[in-house]
């Protein structure tokens, strides 16, 4: 092998000492970041409480071995073992955090879902006018979220979507049966009480700080985007998780058997959507909402019936 040159040795080491600076001021701004959430949010992929503190003051810890170790390689005459020590160091750092946010993540999303799917099914289960809709608008939200252009689904975060999405219509259950089940048309008094389902919703929510997004999409789920909806909001003024919300949420109804009214076809319920588009709601969602193929559409019903069956025996109705 030939031997290297006294010039490729010193690219070398200036390559590593590039390399250790680019990692000191990586370690430093995730010390920063982490450094933040220990005094800001309670929330994160570290855990919560005692656990949290104790998991982000051993990544905090880590960096620092991290941005130690790239500072010695950086100001050493011979960078080799601290540059390779402290890249090992960053290595490990970035594992523990992916390892622990993946198990964050998607083992506690995860089971806190199911719950929650659970206690919405049994509460719906055997109400002929609820009955499976709360998940049959969360399978067509997803839906929806699948077929958005990559930049929009970016800015969304699933997780939080679905929970809106099944909590849609929690604050109905603070609302009169009667009222709810009524047959014919509603007296103002009535409508008005209606209406405020979006706000008991949040108030059951306003309690939980990670929730504040998911409460904020569900009290503006029923806005239109000529602006005459509850809160007079208008087109771009809706969060864009509303107005995928109130698509998903009015086909269902549409689509839905009710004891109050008659049910529609996919056709018809697609027709009627493209007919309040651009007035009710945002015509760019419905039109992606109408490009999906119906079979995939009425794949969310058959999953959300299917789902409900093992929710009856847990009714008490």
């Amino acid at each position: 092998m030939d031997s290297i040159s006294l010039a490729e040795l010193f690219e070398m080491e200036f390559a590593v000492k590039y390399m250790s600076l680019a990692a000191f001021c990586l370690a430093a701004l995730d010390f920063l970041i982490i450094l933040m959430t220990l005094f800001i949010r309670s929330d994160s992929v570290y855990g919560k409480m005692a656990y949290g503190r104790l998991s982000k003051i051993l990544v905090l810890s880590l960096d620092i071995a991290f941005a130690a170790g790239a500072t010695i390689s950086f100001a050493s005459d011979s960078p080799w073992i601290p540059g390779v020590l402290s890249v090992l160091a960053g290595t490990l750092v970035f594992t523990v955090m992916l390892i622990w946010g993946i198990v964050q993540m998607n083992g506690v999303s995860a089971v806190s879902m199911e719950v929650l799917e659970t206690v919405v099914g049994v509460i719906e289960a055997g109400d002929e006018n609820l009955d499976g809709h709360s998940l049959h608008v969360q399978n067509l939200t997803m839906l929806i979220y699948d077929y958005l252009p990559l930049g929009i689904r970016k800015s969304i975060n699933p997780i939080n979507m679905q929970y809106a999405s099944l909590l849609l219509d929690i604050g109905k259950h603070g609302i009169p049966r009667s009222i709810i089940d009524k047959k014919g048309k509603l007296l103002p008094e009535e409508k008005e009480l209606i209406q405020r389902h979006p706000e008991i919703c949040v108030k059951l929510l306003e309690g939980i700080p990670s929730f504040k997004n998911v409460a904020t999409w569900v009290k503006y789920h029923h806005e239109r985007v000529d602006g005459s909806g509850y809160h007079k909001l208008k087109g771009s003024e809706i969060p864009i998780e509303s107005r995928i919300l109130a698509v998903a949420d009015t086909y269902s109804a549409m689509t839905m058997e009710r004891s109050y009214k008659p049910y529609l076809t996919h056709e018809a319920a697609i027709a009627e959507l493209r007919i309040v588009a651009g007035r009710q709601l945002d015509a760019a969602i419905v039109d992606i909402f109408c490009s999906i193929p119906a079979q995939k559409v009425a794949e969310c019903m058959a999953d959300a019936k299917l789902r409900m069956k093992k929710y009856e025996a847990g009714s008490f109705r």
